[in-house]
């Protein structure tokens, strides 16, 4: 009995009906990538799975990728990224924190970006009784089909970098910004030459085509994006800013309210997302990623 209900005008669905800790029949599983790639964001609430299943499920639409950052892969399960602000007896965190500062599509820097992410939610921040850490979403094949011809136009053809280690400088300098204005601020764990060298920057290009859908996309976002090729850079910051800004607009987005057994799945290939930093400890937020390989950007 399962059922697909549109939350959002252009992406965001709730699939009811499926116990992911159970094997799928092919045909039910063909009706859960459809009604993904439909809607390009998709949740099923109240999942008890474990790590196995969790990988499993997702292997089902490819081969799975293993994060840049070792240390926060889960032991035992390196297709799994662990998310967290819990702290170890280091006083480091056991997970990725700073996962979404900014508004990114995952691993748009590499060669091969993900062609989906799937979030597990085991423990959420709660005060009050509020459900603190929603995650938004903006779907870049909407914006991009609303766009001015002319701007059309002039995007067709344009290529822009995405960088690992642009994204990592901006990280450190958002960080700086928020501890002196007296915010708590957790140490990253700094990235080997090996790890930097393993991710080189990517150039693609900004209007993207769907490797399943065939829909159109920006493929570019304030995250991940260094510059624009072949512009000076007044023009490239300029004309980034102005694409970034409109793919965020209200009426592209859906916003996502996370419960602890959530299973939210995005495409890379067709919206950007962002965290909301609306917690601290003692409250706890404990999540697993795995992502699946895409293709090169075309």
């Amino acid at each position: 009995m399962i059922s697909i209900n549109r939350i959002g005008k252009h992406l965001g669905a709730e699939i009811s009906g499926v116990d992911l800790s159970r094997p799928l029949d092919d045909n039910t599983f063909s009706r859960i990538a459809k009604a993904f790639f439909d809607n390009e964001v998709v949740f099923f609430r109240n999942q008890k799975i474990a790590p196995e299943q969790h990988i499993a499920f997702t292997k089902r639409f490819g081969e799975l990728e293993q994060h840049v950052r070792k240390e926060h892969r889960l032991g035992g399960y390196p297709e799994i990224l662990i998310v967290s602000n819990i702290l170890n007896d280091q006083g480091k965190t056991i997970g990725v924190e700073d996962a979404g500062r900014f508004w990114h599509s995952d691993l748009s820097y590499k060669q091969t970006p993900s062609l989906l992410s799937a979030l597990y939610a085991l423990e959420v921040p709660v005060k009050d009784g509020r459900v603190l850490g929603n995650t938004s979403f903006a779907s870049t094949t909407a914006a991009y089909e609303a766009l001015p011809d002319d701007m059309k136009r002039r995007l067709q053809g344009l290529k822009n970098v995405h960088s690992y280690r642009y994204y990592r400088g901006k990280n450190v300098q958002a960080q700086k910004a928020e501890q002196a204005r007296g915010a708590r601020v957790v140490q990253e764990h700094a990235l080997t030459p090996e790890q930097l060298s393993s991710v080189p920057d990517s150039e693609v290009p900004i209007v993207r085509t769907h490797p399943v859908t065939g829909r159109k996309g920006l493929f570019i976002n304030e995250a991940h994006t260094s510059h624009i090729v072949g512009l000076p850079k007044v023009e490239s910051d300029a004309l980034l800013s102005e694409i970034c800004a409109h793919i965020i607009q209200p009426e592209f987005r859906y916003e996502h309210h996370w419960r602890a057994g959530d299973l939210l799945m995005w495409d890379n290939c067709a919206v950007q997302h962002k965290a909301n930093f609306d917690y601290d400890l003692p409250l706890r937020r404990l999540m697993y990623r795995t992502t699946v390989r895409g293709s090169a950007p075309y």
